[in-house]
């Protein structure tokens, strides 16, 4: 049996993308991640090949900076601060993972591409790291363990019901918290403040998961 019609233009796209890439690896500083699985170059323009969803971007820093205050609605009069970037690569495909700051909230942005356009993978909290590459924390959850109902009946109460909106048993004694918005990005205070109330099993962040991969510094 033949190729379908979709299979033939994957394959077309492909064959195009390798045989412009192997002219442009040629005639610059090309650097690979993921046993070639993406290529990029850092210049004027930052330039990246990602083979294994077949995407390419080509764009400066000030047009990058753009389309991700744009994704994030950033205030206009306020500048971008793009602490770290760097391209995270895998089977996957590739990501562009931003290190920022929004309304004074420290920021873990996934970026993927399409055609040049950029749109999130995940946007959340960042804890203070030294790693170059971040995951983000979900704002506004918490993951808690629990050693009793007693003590989920007191998350619940009124008495915790100014910072706690609701209350979600995940499994067994496992629950999941989401906090009232004005608490987004005062996550760490949250947990102080619970762990002050009550000796749980364990109270953490509820990180994001993303695919494994090898990343670098842009």
């Amino acid at each position: 049996m033949g190729f379908s019609c979709f299979n033939k233009s994957v394959l077309a796209t492909m064959l195009s993308l390798l045989f412009s890439t192997f002219a442009w690896a040629q005639a610059t500083n090309v650097q690979t991640l993921s046993e070639g699985a993406c290529w990029y170059e850092q210049g004027e323009n930052i330039k990246i090949v990602s083979f294994n969803d077949g995407e390419s971007l080509s764009m400066n820093r000030e047009e990058l900076d753009s389309q991700i205050e744009n994704l994030v609605n950033i205030d206009k009069r306020n500048k971008l601060r793009n602490d770290n970037l760097s391209l995270h690569c895998g089977g996957y495909g590739s990501s562009l993972v931003i290190k920022t700051v929004i309304e004074s909230r420290p920021a873990c942005l996934w970026v993927k591409f399409n055609k040049g356009k950029l749109s999130v993978r995940s946007f959340g909290g960042l804890e203070d790291s030294k790693s170059d590459l971040c995951d983000g924390y979900k704002w506004g959850e918490l993951i808690v363990g629990v050693k009793s109902n007693e003590q989920k009946v007191l998350l619940e109460s009124e008495h915790l019901h100014s910072m706690i909106e609701s209350v979600k048993v995940i499994s067994g004694s496992t629950l999941k918290i989401n906090l009232h918005p004005e608490y987004y990005g005062k996550e760490l205070f949250v947990m102080d403040e619970l762990k002050k109330q009550m000796s749980l099993k364990y109270i953490e962040l509820n990180f994001f998961q993303h695919p494994v991969g090898e990343s670098a510094s842009l």
